[in-house]
């Protein structure tokens, strides 16, 4: 590549993560949810958090983008792009509308080469449900207008909270339901843009379960409701009649989170698998590190609550945590993990340098166990001092949660 073309290339690329703007619309009236996606600021791009009479607007961007625009989240083509992609904030009817100033393939060129700018329309309307969209944005902003005063959401009202005074309600719903179906068509975008690795799920399978959670709120007689985040739990078979609930994919949208919405959804998950009898015990599938820290935290302030680790020392035989794990229903991995957690919690390593030392054998062990195959080809040297540095990362980790407690 020759210096000008890699410099126009250079020159006309685009980080789509910050190219892509998502904004959840709310408001009583398209006039004013129009006046809305209109605003600009001096230099021509939007306002954070636009305000207008008549219109609330939320707007965030992506983490990721490559299920759309490929492993580098980039595009090539276009100066000033802007791909907004709006939302009515309870029905999720969606507008999507690609701005730009300039298009490499509208442009005049000195180049030997013609140079074609990628296409941005096709690769997200794949990813959007094709009954959502709206054509215009005159359309949508009726819609938005309509559904704020309308939308209610779908599925059985299980649970509600009150944070900062506001009531949050929680819905459980299945696949049984078309109307549902379409939502979920609506909604599973979100799961792209944040869960790495994420795929859309089957909806022709009946042992799909989804939770979602939505803000009400009832301003001057009107009440509406706005999409907070959802979960998809799977109900595996449990020989020889039971279930075992894994949660696949657990989402609080990026304007809701830091709120503590996720705990109260996990907790509330929690409560209908101990509540029900067919329901071995709650798993998780691939969880991230955020979500880790949310579980162990909630897990260990339960089981503290219900003096879980009342008389247990270490070491803590295989019975005891299958009965635990029995009777609280935690996958076996997370029971021991909170048993560890709750036995480094009762102790004061100078004042019971004993009682510490067969806690640190206990947890070593649990440690070799698990990396047997790795440890296999080193000298015994060299495993002593893996499972030692294993340990310390461990034991920090653990201390971590702790200061969350």
């Amino acid at each position: 590549m020759n210096g000008d073309l890699a410099a126009t290339v250079s020159q006309w690329a685009t980080e789509t993560n910050e190219a892509v703007h998502i904004q959840l619309v709310s408001g009583e009236s398209a006039e004013g949810v129009l006046r809305s996606l209109d605003i600009r600021t001096d230099n021509g791009e939007e306002e954070e958090e636009p305000e207008c009479d008549g219109a609330d607007v939320i707007q965030f961007h992506p983490v990721f983008t490559y299920q759309m625009y490929g492993q580098q989240e980039r595009v090539f083509g276009y100066k000033g792009l802007r791909i907004n992609l709006h939302y009515a904030a309870g029905s999720l009817a969606t507008f999507l509308n690609i701005e730009y100033t300039k298009r490499i393939d509208q442009m005049e060129t000195s180049l030997p080469i013609v140079l074609k700018a990628d296409d941005i329309d096709t690769p997200m309307r794949k990813t959007l449900s094709a009954s959502a969209l709206c054509s215009d944005k005159e359309e949508f902003a009726h819609r938005v207008a309509t559904d704020t005063k309308e939308f209610r959401p779908y599925g059985k009202k299980c649970h509600e909270y009150v944070h900062q005074d506001i009531t949050y309600e929680v819905y459980d719903s299945t696949f049984d339901s078309e109307e549902f179906c379409e939502y979920h068509r609506r909604m599973q975008t979100f799961m792209l843009f944040y869960i790495e690795g994420a795929q859309f799920i089957d909806a022709s399978d009946e042992k799909w379960r989804v939770f979602t959670v939505f803000e009400k709120l009832v301003l001057q007689g009107t009440t509406s409701y706005s999409l907070v985040g959802y979960c998809t739990m799977y109900q595996f078979f449990h020989y020889p009649d039971r279930k075992r609930p894994r949660i696949s994919q657990f989402l609080v949208l990026p304007p809701f989170q830091g709120q503590g919405h996720g705990s109260q959804l996990y907790r509330f998950i929690y409560s209908v698998v101990r509540s029900t009898p067919e329901y071995v015990d709650l798993t998780v599938e691939d969880p991230s590190e955020s979500f880790d820290d949310m579980r162990d935290r909630n897990d260990m302030r339960f089981l503290l609550d219900n003096n879980a680790f009342d008389g247990l020392t270490a070491p803590v035989d295989a019975q005891t945590i299958s009965q635990l794990q029995t009777k609280y229903k935690l996958s076996r991995r997370q029971m021991v993990r909170c048993v560890e957690i709750g036995l480094l919690k009762k102790l004061d390593k100078a004042k019971n340098p004993d009682a510490y030392s067969t806690y640190r054998l206990f947890v070593k062990r649990r440690i070799y166990a698990q990396n047997t195959d790795q440890l296999a080809e080193l000298d015994d040297t060299e495993k002593k001092e893996k499972v030692a540095e294993s340990f310390a990362a461990v034991e920090d980790d653990y201390h971590r949660i702790l200061s969350l407690l």
